[in-house]
């Protein structure tokens, strides 16, 4: 690159470092702007001509192999599109997997030279590189795949996440960080859809104890560019997260990467395909990183982009931005809630120029004049964090001007007796200028904090806590409003706990309150915390004061037992669950199992309609006969599985749809014949929730075998459909969660319903690490079942159907379960056997043909748990399918229940 050369080279690259970026600013460089995925293309069409491609590799092994090392990506295009290829043979490059293999043949030239290989110096971390990571960190999932991209703002972030778990890797470039994380056991990449248990990259760079690492370890892969960048491989991985920097971003989130002005920096590298790849994946979220503030003081977040700033990202591409300031949701926002959100996350000294140039182009209203303010603004804490209610996970964090919908939305969803006790009167309404005027809050004064159910990429407000601060600056006023859906979950003390501590930090000694008598969940929260009621005769309020010390000093002591209940689970959880996975086959078969039983009379709310097989009076007769004949079993506890547990297996946008349908009244699912009532999404989810008990019951020794009696059934759901009687898929997502929390390798579902579980088919059709077999009756609806569905692709030959003739009773499914299903599972050796137990197979019940009686479900049982004992120690959980004939119906429930305990 030294101009002295010009007349005999001109470089031309696709990725500037900072001295090919000076290059290029004088004019004796040139940059080529390209997503890396193409460059391979590029090559290989000819449209860039290699005369020779100089590669480094290392000495060949004994079959004539040589190692590329730390780069796969566009190289191996290069090596393949050359017409001439000179090698340096370079002991130091370690040998990789993936496509980094290449033979001695594909070399024309070689020289044996060795030589250090070229290093990174490690990237400047400032704190308020700290708090971009810790922000960022906060829209992270255990069990997302992740994707990061060089600088330090994305970088940060994986500093971030050695508390998460479970975490995979797809990205361009693997690094340091990606290093230690792998070190620190975050991430061992066992949820990957795609590619499990290997983490995957294109390219490595870093230190040379990077370079240490990745020799000869099987559990990295490099991968060429256009295989590892493709979005659609991308977007096979579930929760897929990619993290990107950026040297500009305007206000309606159109974002500049390789270039500031007519100056380029960097490139487009992998930016535009993980960004496109993660927005596809299911449950994935693209983010832009990145300070608010460049080196030179300027804000990097703008009205207009810098004249000659070319976008790398469209506005329509960015899901979430990222700053030292907070998270800015843009997915699905107008240009109104962008400029709003992202205001919000620019340095304090420009966010009012940000908002008047804002309002000079008609972006928002002149209402929207308040400059908005953090609690953290100006130390090193953040304002978000993570907080469980039950087995609910909430968002908290303060109000802005930008949640004016999700205050109307609020305050909507309310009856008129709450409105009058939290405001005194009635209020018919909360327009916009209403409800700005209360999110906008000056946070270094006032408080107003939020809490947020995120569901998907949406914010729903389910509690607000405020303090409003008196004239002498010693008293502040506290109010709380809570959602329906979320009261009895000990919010509000939650909110008063927190809102106690930063009041405390601002000297504030008292809250006050005046509350409605009639208000008597306010009023009992009040006086377990110590306050003092003064009762005013005649008025409908009492006065209410409390000390922020001693609310302080409880919420403490609070979280201190709780931290060390956490610490006393922890430690007789883990050798459990580490018992669980080296957990051999019994040497000696137990003289007797363990059975417990999941039901809940909560399900009878699950409203099919007149007339509809799938109705309340057949679980009835299930719930009766399991309290008439096992009344003396063990109860697994009720649990409502979370949205993030309900998508191990199905889509986000599945799962909002079904929400949805059942929140606006529909009869059906809009995905076909599902019937639905307004109390089916809480059964299906209690159900799931009850199965997911079951498994941790099983998996921690609690107990043997479990049945668990749901409603509806779930085996016909597939990840985005719900089918027959379907709404989710209880035993796949169950599989699912085995897998996750327990390090399961291999889960088998065997199903003897009359139908085939075209659901839990299609979910493993391809997933080698679990077993589904299904007993069905011939050609009886749903588009699978047949012997030749085996699988495909890694799962090829983990999927058998063997479909029973019209007719068939006892005899026949008990041949097929004995030597077809135990030579198959002989092969697969599961860890954990899940039963669809489907009793429409029964003679006489009304939606099929077949004659199986109560006993022959008893011998499939047996034979099952004698599986059980032999492969994995005795775990099975079993959850009811189909059976349609009430009495039939517990007649077979019992003989099964009965079988289970033998």
């Amino acid at each position: 690159m030294d101009p002295k050369y010009e007349g005999s080279f001109r470089t031309n690259s696709f990725f500037l470092s900072r001295r090919m970026s000076e290059a290029v600013g004088e004019g004796w460089a040139d940059y080529t702007p390209c997503p890396t995925s193409e460059i391979p293309r590029l090559f290989q069409s000819g449209v860039i001509t290699l005369d020779a491609t100089l590669i480094q590799v290392s000495p060949p092994d004994a079959d004539g192999y040589v190692s590329l090392g730390l780069s796969a990506d566009v190289i191996c295009a290069a090596v393949k599109s050359a017409k001439k290829v000179v090698a340096q043979i370079n002991k130091n490059v370690p040998q990789t997997y993936g496509d980094t293999r290449i033979s001695m043949a594909s070399i024309d030239y070689y020289v044996e030279q060795d030589a250090e290989l070229p290093t990174l110096e490690s990237w400047d971390y400032a704190d308020h590189h700290k708090k971009i990571g810790e922000y960022a960190a906060q829209l992270i999932e255990d069990g997302s795949t992740l994707q990061v991209s060089m600088g330090n703002s994305p970088q940060a972030v994986l500093r971030s996440l050695t508390k998460h778990k479970h975490l995979g890797i797809h990205t361009g470039c693997f690094t340091d960080e990606m290093m230690e994380l792998v070190k620190a056991g975050a991430v061992d990449n066992s949820m990957k859809a795609y590619h499990k248990g290997v983490s995957v990259a294109s390219h490595c760079l870093g230190s040379q104890a990077l370079c240490d690492f990745v020799n000869q370890n099987k559990e990295i892969e490099l991968h060429k560019s256009e295989w590892c960048n493709d979005p659609h491989r991308i977007a096979k991985n579930r929760q897929m997260v990619s993290i990107n920097g950026a040297r500009e971003i305007d206000l309606t989130g159109q974002v500049v990467r390789d270039s500031r002005g007519h100056r380029f920096y960097g490139g487009i590298g992998a930016t535009q395909d993980f960004i496109r790849g993660a927005a596809m994946s299911n449950g994935g979220r693209p983010i832009i990183a990145l300070a608010s503030r460049d080196a030179d003081g300027s804000s990097r977040i703008v009205t207009g982009l810098t004249s000659g700033s070319g976008v790398c990202s469209s506005r329509g591409d960015v899901h979430y931005v990222v700053t030292e300031y907070g998270v800015a949701n843009l997915v699905g926002q107008t240009i109104r809630q962008r400029v709003l959100r992202l205001v919000e996350i620019a340095h304090p000294d420009v966010r009012e120029s940000l908002l008047e140039g804002a309002r000079m182009q008609k972006w928002i209203p002149e209402i929207y004049g308040f400059n908005p303010s953090g609690i953290h603004d100006e130390d090193a804490g953040i304002d978000i964090k993570r907080v469980s209610f039950g087995s609910i996970q909430y968002m908290s964090r303060p109000m802005h001007p930008s949640d004016v919908r999700s205050l109307q939305q609020f305050f909507y969803a309310q009856d008129e007796e709450t409105i009058r006790l939290r405001y005194g009167h009635a209020m018919p309404m909360l327009d916009e200028g209403s409800a700005y005027r209360m999110s906008a809050v000056d946070q270094s004064k006032d408080l107003a904090i939020g809490v947020f159910y995120r569901d998907n990429h949406r914010e729903l407000l389910r509690a607000v806590g405020r303090f409003y601060l008196d004239g002498g600056g010693k008293t502040a006023e506290v109010a709380f409003l809570v959602h329906e859906k979320a009261r009895r979950k000990g919010i509000a003390n939650y909110l008063l706990s927190e809102i106690a501590k930063i009041a405390q930090e601002r000297g504030v000694k008292t809250f006050w309150a005046s509350v409605q008598k009639r208000n008597k969940p306010m009023v009992k929260l009040f006086m377990s915390r110590g306050a003092e009621r003064e009762r005013i005769a005649g008025d409908d309020s009492d006065e209410f004061t409390m000390d922020v010390d001693d609310l302080v000093k409880q919420a403490i002591a609070w979280e201190e037992k709780k931290a060390s209940e956490t610490r006393k689970n922890i430690e007789v959880n883990e050798p459990r669950k580490a018992a669980v996975k080296t957990r051999a086959t019994p040497k000696k078969k137990k003289k007797a199992s363990r059975v417990a039983i999941w039901s809940s009379e909560e399900l009878l709310k699950h409203d099919t309609g007149p007339g509809h097989p799938e109705s309340p009076r057949r679980y009835q007769s299930v719930l009766d006969r399991l309290e008439n004949a096992f009344s003396q079993l063990e109860r697994i506890d009720d649990r409502i599985a979370s949205v993030k547990e309900i998508t191990l297996v199905h889509s986000a946008h599945y799962h909002d749809m079904v929400k949805m349908d059942v929140e606006n009244f529909a009869e059906n699912l809009r995905t076909g014949d599902t019937a639905i009532g307004e109390h089916s999404y809480d059964a299906a989810v209690l159900s799931t929730g009850g199965v997911l008990n079951a498994v941790d019951a099983v998996m921690s020794g609690a107990v043997d075998k479990v049945f668990c009696a749901v409603r509806p059934p779930g085996h016909h759901a597939t990840p985005d459909l719900g089918m027959g009687f379907c709404i989710f898929n209880h035993a796949a997502i169950a599989a699912r969660y085995a897998q996750k929390e327990y390090g399961i390798k291999k889960v088998a579902i065997v199903d003897w319903d009359v139908h085939c579980g075209n659901g839990t088919e299609e979910t493993f059709y391809s997933d080698p690490s679990v077993f589904y077999f299904s007993t069905h009756q011939e050609g009886h609806f749903y588009s699978c079942g047949d012997p030749d569905d085996i699988g495909e692709g890694e799962g090829k030959g983990t999927t058998l159907n063997i479909p029973l003739k019209a007719g068939a009773g006892d005899e026949e499914i008990l041949s097929a379960w004995r030597e077809p299903l135990r030579d198959a599972l002989e092969s697969f050796q599961p860890e954990l056997i899940l039963v669809c137990a489907g009793f429409d197979a029964a003679a006489g019940d009304p939606l099929a043909e077949m004659l199986v009686t109560p006993a022959g479900f008893a011998e499939l049982t047996k034979l099952v748990c004698g599986y059980a004992e032999q492969y994995c120690g005795g775990r099975l959980v079993s959850v009811l399918e189909g059976g349609y004939e009430p009495t039939i119906l517990a007649n077979c429930v019992e003989a099964h229940v009965r079988a289970l305990g033998l």
